[in-house]
């Protein structure tokens, strides 16, 4: 594995539970001075996730959609200049989660919304140069089950709606050269392993998404399930966690963050017990030459996790 065709995504930063606050959050000058640092951190690409939620349009540099880049830099290619002249050559990704569309018992609302947003994601994504559109299949289950109690009766109707809606935006991605892969998330709908399932009944240009954490909590073996998808795979999140599921928390609301204990299910990358040097000399092993990106979601100190992040990277090569 090429530690420079190595990613690293945005997700390390969120105003919702770090620094930065919000005046520094929403300005340009913060982005454009972590671009750099990202850089000398030995990373040439970012991930953007993409959120639907403007933030305060005039003034905001928060990157993570069309209307923010399009505000703050005039188009995505000015924005990729900028990109560019701080050390970023490429956007390998974009990332997209439903989940703030899951809020209230109106299954069309819901649909509706996640199409619309995700159809102007895969635009801002093809406009980036992006090589990739990452979707998390559906919300979590503990947010579905909050509005819709009797979901377990009706995940016929559910997945089959949700079949729909993918297979319109496997076309449009396709249409715009940007690969469609699925998150694996182990709190999903599709957790585990009815993503394959999902991913079975959708055209062959949809491809996995496999995240490292989420396949330790939901208990699969990692070099198994790599082994077995490994043709298929479109992308590798490589994510770590301590986190073992022994109460269900995949069905609570917030599954990302525990109710009853004080932890969270992700660690920074190299810090967690998911053998990420093993997994990495397991896809070069495979001959695995798709999109890797490194992802520290729950970070609490995003330029600690920079550099944490480099050094489990510089162990790949050893």
């Amino acid at each position: 594995m090429n530690p420079q065709s190595i990613a690293i995504s945005l997700d390390l930063i969120n105003r919702h539970y770090q620094e930065p606050n919000r005046n520094r959050y929403e300005s340009r000058y913060f982005w454009e001075e972590l671009y750099r640092l990202i850089a000398a951190s030995g990373f040439s690409a970012i991930e953007i996730p993409y959120e639907p939620v403007w933030q305060f349009g005039g003034r905001s540099g928060v990157p993570f959609n069309r209307y923010c880049v399009t505000t703050k830099y005039g188009d995505a290619a000015k924005y990729r200049a900028v990109l560019e002249a701080s050390g970023i050559s490429r956007v390998s990704g974009v990332t997209f989660d439903p989940n703030l569309f899951m809020r209230n018992a109106n299954l069309d609302f819901y649909f509706g919304a996640t199409g619309h947003f995700a159809k102007e994601a895969i635009a801002h994504a093809a406009d980036l140069g992006a090589g990739y559109f990452a979707i998390s299949p559906s919300p979590f289950y503990g947010r579905v089950a909050q509005y819709h109690p009797d979901i377990a009766g009706n995940m016929d109707s559910f997945a089959a709606r949700s079949l729909s809606l993918l297979n319109e935006l496997a076309v449009i991605a396709k249409e715009r050269g940007v690969d469609l892969v699925l998150r694996n998330e182990y709190w999903s709908l599709f957790g585990g392993e009815r993503i394959v399932s999902l991913a079975d009944a959708l055209p062959d240009t949809v491809k996995l998404d496999v995240d490292t954490a989420n396949l330790f909590v939901a208990g699969i073996p990692a070099a198994a399930f790599l082994e077995a998808q490994i043709d298929r795979i479109g992308c590798v999140h490589l994510t770590d966690t301590d986190f073992v599921d022994t109460q269900d928390i995949w069905k609570t609301p917030n599954p990302e963050f525990p109710c009853d204990r004080a932890t969270q299910v992700f660690r920074d990358p190299g810090t967690g017990s998911v053998d990420l040097v093993g997994i990495s000399a397991l896809l070069d092993r495979l001959g695995y030459r798709g999109a890797v990106t490194c992802s520290a979601r729950q970070t609490r100190d995003p330029f600690r996790a920079l550099l944490r992040t480099r050094l489990l990277i510089d162990q790949f090569q050893k």
